[in-house]
């Protein structure tokens, strides 16, 4: 098979990389299928792997190698990216699932990341994210999205989302004023 040069280029991501939306179990269990949630913030996989390289290079260490992701889900296919002076290798395999990511690097590193699109709401991506880095989760990366919020994973800040339903439900959102008890009559 003959390689275009796009194919062998090394794609490196030329402005600040913004920080990874990333939620991680604190340790790993062999039960749970996943190690946590992603939430990139667009469709552009050199910014976006960039971006987690770097943040699960800070929090676990290690050196990671590859990283295995669904073409259809993406931007543009790169095969290798430079991240910190190193290079790792994407693949891209049809076979799997958008909503998931794997990671392999040296020492059996392995984590696999529930991936929630970039265009989710905020309160669901939260929701998400918690589901997925729960410790000794069963929930498959296809169903994480599909999992009702718990009473904890309400975001402490509404989204646009929140502040319409109440709106138009009668309510109104004052985000300056706080709650005072009734007046006494």
């Amino acid at each position: 098979m003959v390689r275009s040069a796009e194919d062998r280029m090394t794609w490196v991501c030329t402005g600040e990389p913004p920080t990874a939306r990333l939620r991680m179990t604190d340790s790993p269990s062999s039960r749970a299928m996943l190690d946590g949630g992603w939430w990139p913030t667009s469709r552009d996989p050199v910014v976006e792997l960039c971006s987690l390289v770097t943040a699960l290079t800070a929090r676990r260490g290690g050196v990671i190698e590859r990283i295995m992701l669904q073409p259809a889900a993406w931007e543009r296919h790169p095969c290798r990216i430079g991240v910190g002076g190193a290079v790792v290798r994407v693949g891209w395999f049809a076979t799997l699932g958008a909503e998931l990511v794997i990671i392999t690097g040296r020492r059996d590193l392995r984590i696999d990341l529930a991936v929630i699109a970039p265009e989710t709401t905020y309160a669901a991506a939260t929701a998400a994210m918690l589901a997925a880095s729960r410790p000794a989760n069963t929930t498959r990366p296809a169903d994480i999205l599909s999992v009702p919020p718990s009473p904890r994973s309400r975001p402490l800040v509404p989204d646009a989302d929140d502040v319409a339903v109440w709106e138009t439900e009668g309510g109104h959102f004052q985000p300056d004023r706080h709650p005072t008890a009734p007046a006494r009559a």
